[in-house]
Formats: structure tokens, C-alpha cells, sequence
């Protein structure tokens, strides 16, 4: 893990406030599970990260116990703190919850949209194809989920917003782990365009459809890799 994504340790971290290390330490563990350095069922070592960072283990402790809550990290009594593992029963909840969501958030959401809203919306496919054709997978899917909370936003509801922030960095894991099961990061790119054309007609039924369409499409992905990989019995 590289330290210069988020700390400078030319600079002393005494003058820092521990908190804001925390939060800094927070987001860089995040983003290390999103984009698959940090693996399910990996030991997080405090030690191992306070001396890549150049900060004491304090700062580390806390981040760890933020993400502890948030359900990203797991701590095993006597054996230490290990990334999350996700189960059949995990995707199927967390994609389930997404298609009804995401699908509420079009029905409210359509109708305030204006063309320049859409446009935006088209834009990020633009960022991901761009990104796809550039082989960089982290803009490909940070435009993705940018893609998924900008209709959200648009939805003007306060609960609707919530409800897919609360499973945000949970659902950004799991579109890497999709993104990677499509045949290419451009397949995986263009497979939002038909939601963008279904919001472009106005009708919010097919948008609707569009949107459930997109997210049992990646959910299908999943399933046929976690298939795939989990262990077979002898």
C-alpha cells in the first residue's frame, strides 16, 4: 500500500490531530477494500499499517473500529481483524435491497429530471467508457457508483439518499468484484447506456425497468463467480 495516496510523512504527524488521522486512515482503508488491495478474509495488521503510513497505531485502532461498525471489517477474539467475507446470502440482500432502491429513487427522481440532468448522468458513462479504454479500473468505478448516487440524489428524498449511502461502500466493493466478472472494463462500461436511453424517453416504467435490468445484470455476474470459486465439498 502506497502512503502517499493520503498521508505526507515528510511532514510531523504530532501536529495532527488524532481524529483527523483516524478519518484520513478511514477512507484510505476504504478505498483499499473497494479496490481489492485489502481482500475478503484478510488480516488487517495494525503494526503493518502504522509503519507504512509513518503514523503511530492509535489513529489505525480507531479506524479499524469505525469500519468494525460499518460491517467492512470483522474481529475475530484472539486471532485479529479481517476483511469481511461476502456470502451468497450477503450479495443476494445487499442486490435485492439496491433493485428496490434504485428503482424508487427513478420513479420519484424522472420526473424532476431535466435535460442537463440526464446529460450529467451520461456523462459519467462517458467517464467510464474513457476509463474502460484506459484500462483504469478505479475511475471506472468510482464513476460507476457516482453514476447510481446521482440518481438518488435526484430523487429529492432524504430516505432515498440514506438508504443507498448506508450500503455505499458495501455496493462499491461488490461493482468492482462485478465489474471484474464482465468480459471486458468496456463491457461492463457500456452496460449502463440503455438506462441512460430509458431516461432519455421520459417514461419512468421502462427507466424503471431499465435500472432493475442494469443491477440483476451485475448480480447475475456475481452469483456465477461466487459459483464458480466457493469451495466444494469432498
Amino acid at each position: 500500500m502506497a502512503s502517499n495516496l493520503l498521508f505526507n510523512t515528510d511532514e510531523p504527524v504530532g501536529i495532527i490531530d488524532n481524529r483527523m488521522l483516524s478519518d484520513q486512515v478511514s477512507t484510505f482503508l476504504v478505498r483499499e477494500l473497494i479496490f481489492g488491495r485489502l481482500q475478503p478474509g484478510q488480516r488487517v495488521n495494525e503494526a503493518e499499517l502504522a509503519r507504512q503510513l509513518g503514523i503511530s497505531r492509535n489513529p489505525i485502532r480507531e479506524a479499524i473500529r469505525r469500519l468494525e461498525e460499518r460491517g467492512l471489517l470483522v474481529a475475530v477474539p484472539r486471532k485479529g481483524t479481517f476483511v469481511r467475507t461476502f456470502l451468497r446470502s450477503d450479495i443476494d440482500e445487499i442486490f435485492s435491497f439496491r433493485v428496490v432502491v434504485e428503482r424508487f429513487a427513478v420513479e420519484q427522481a424522472l420526473p424532476q429530471m431535466t435535460d442537463a440532468d440526464v446529460d450529467r448522468i451520461a456523462g459519467f458513462v462517458d467517464a467510464m467508457v474513457a476509463a474502460a479504454n484506459a484500462n483504469d479500473e478505479i475511475v471506472l468505478v468510482e464513476n460507476d457508483l457516482a453514476f447510481h448516487l446521482e440518481i438518488c440524489k435526484l430523487s429529492k428524498n432524504r430516505q432515498t439518499l440514506h438508504a443507498f449511502t448506508n450500503i455505499q461502500a458495501e455496493v462499491q466493493m461488490l461493482i468492482t468484484m462485478a465489474e471484474r466478472q464482465f468480459e471486458s472494463q468496456m463491457a461492463a462500461a457500456v452496460d449502463h447506456w440503455p438506462v441512460v436511453e430509458a431516461l432519455r424517453t421520459r417514461n419512468c416504467e421502462k427507466a424503471m425497468d431499465a435500472i432493475r435490468d442494469h443491477i440483476r445484470d451485475s448480480w447475475r455476474h456475481l452469483l456465477e463467480a461466487y459459483e464458480r470459486d466457493k469451495p466444494r465439498s469432498s
